[in-house]
């Protein structure tokens, strides 16, 4: 069985290395690795001239991440297909393991399996929340870890490319978008892969950008009344702390930020024509009263 794992890259020398070393030590035998770097200018070009595996590599002007994880998924010839971006990692085994289950599982489409979030010397921060595999649940909250994922080459041909016009929930609409038809199976217990989180990553660092495109996608696919509360309290949790702090020991500012969080909420609920509910709209009164107002 063969796997095409595809890597997009841009100014990622600091972590491109360990990316590349981590698939370099899977000694699977089928395996296809095509990196497309968008041009970088730190130093990348010369770690993928270096590398001793000596993968398919271009590097040049993109359109970004999503164009360039398409562009591969288009010239990939594996059976079955991933992306691993240039600062995460999979452990030893991973791709084995994924070929044992598919081989093994026929009517498997899409596969998952558990993962950690690394600091960003690629320590373990912490355990991923993966969960069983529910539609429902998945709407919200996003417990499939990226790099842990991998599908066979009839979910692109069924389900398409990701959406180039998304920057920070390129994949979760992906998983959405598929999950409304077909389940996922999930290696429970089985670690494949290290999400690697640092300063320069765009969803820690662009946090009120990235919600509100989660927000986006979630209603796209008909998000449930509960998913659809849940990721607005959280662009709003992100645009009032942006202000002033939640937990702050100052009672006036523990005010302020409820009288944000609140505002916001009705500000984005009405923004993108969401109804909120009698159920939504009393937990913000109380959200009020609890503050004094």
């Amino acid at each position: 069985m063969k796997i095409s794992v595809i890597v997009p890259s841009y100014n990622q020398a600091l972590y491109l290395p360990a990316t590349l070393d981590s698939l370099a030590a899977q000694n699977y035998a089928d395996l296809e690795v095509h990196v497309y770097d968008g041009g970088s200018t730190d130093g990348s070009v010369e770690v993928l001239r270096g590398h001793p595996a000596r993968f398919a590599w271009v590097s040049e002007r993109d359109g970004g991440q999503a164009e360039a994880i398409n562009r591969g998924l288009q010239e990939a010839s594996g059976d079955v297909l991933a992306y691993l971006n240039s600062d995460d990692v999979y452990y030893p085994g991973t791709l084995n393991r994924v070929a044992d289950y598919f081989l093994s599982h026929p009517d498997c489409q899409i596969l998952y399996g558990d993962a950690h979030h690394l600091q960003a010397d690629g320590a373990i921060m912490e355990t991923y929340r993966t969960e069983p595999w529910n539609y429902g649940r998945l709407q919200e909250v996003c417990f499939v870890c990226q790099p842990a994922v991998f599908w066979r080459r009839e979910v692109v041909e069924r389900f398409g490319l990701l959406d180039d016009s998304l920057h920070f929930a390129l994949d979760y609409e992906y998983w959405l978008r598929i999950g409304r038809h077909t389940a996922f199976h999930h290696l429970k217990g089985q670690f494949l892969a290290g999400s690697r989180l640092h300063a320069a990553t765009k969803t820690l660092s662009q946090q009120v950008k990235a919600h509100r495109e989660i927000l986006q996608v979630v209603l796209r696919h008909g998000g449930s009344p509960t998913a659809v509360l849940g990721w607005l309290s959280h662009l709003a949790y992100y645009e009032a702390s942006a202000v002033a702090a939640p937990a702050s020991q100052l009672l006036a500012e523990r005010q302020l930020y409820i009288r944000l969080f609140v505002a916001a909420v009705l500000k984005n609920a009405a923004n993108f024509e969401i109804r909120l509910t009698s159920q939504g709209l009393r937990e913000l009164d109380g959200h009020l009263k609890g503050a004094g107002y």
